[in-house]
């Protein structure tokens, strides 16, 4: 996953989603400063996932830091591929990124960028074209992973694998997130 302000940093100034919640803003749950809703999305060419994280970065004043205080997992497509069919179909989109740090005003966070998403389809045309805009700047020309860099076959042969088919380690991986993200929807 690639942040696409860190390769487009002049669009930060147009394109950067931000909001300013203040005392009595009626988002009482979260706390005061200045929200940046960064984006990060995958260019591996092998797959189209069509999927966003979302990172929240609060800003308590000019002199401070940013702070990570959500990340969110987002797709506008929720049938590309049969892995994100069944995550998808178990888990609500979006939702609270488990493998990421989420603070405790992170589910109404989600819940505030989950209405504006629903009420500002230009944001949501625009997260579709930065994620074709990332992955075509880090484009190269695909090559089978059975070759070498100069072109040749190397002596294994190459691996295949399915998507619908996971090692025993990927299933465990994907088993321990989905009951992370369950305990996180039912704590809301």
């Amino acid at each position: 996953m690639l942040g696409y302000f860190d390769h487009f940093p002049e669009k930060t100034k147009t394109e950067l989603r931000t909001a300013h919640f203040v005392e009595g803003s009626g988002e009482d749950l979260i706390p005061d400063g200045i929200y940046l809703f960064t984006e990060y999305f995958c260019t591996n060419p092998k797959c189209d996932c069509q999927r966003v994280l979302v990172k929240v970065l609060r800003v308590e004043s000019e002199e401070s830091r940013p702070e990570e205080v959500a990340t969110i997992s987002y797709t506008w497509n929720e049938h590309t591929d049969s892995i994100w069919t069944v995550v998808n179909a178990d888990m609500p989109n979006p939702f609270l990124d488990p493998f990421h740090r989420q603070t405790r005003c992170a589910s109404e966070l989600l819940e505030f960028w989950y209405d504006m998403v629903q009420r500002d389809t230009a944001y949501v045309d625009r997260l579709k074209r930065h994620y074709h805009e990332l992955r075509a700047a880090h484009s190269e020309p695909s090559v089978p992973s059975w070759t070498t860099s100069s072109g040749t076959s190397s002596a294994a042969s190459p691996k295949t694998t399915t998507t619908s088919t996971l090692t025993r380690q990927e299933r465990r991986a994907r088993k321990r997130k989905l009951a992370q993200a369950k305990r996180i929807r039912k704590s809301r």
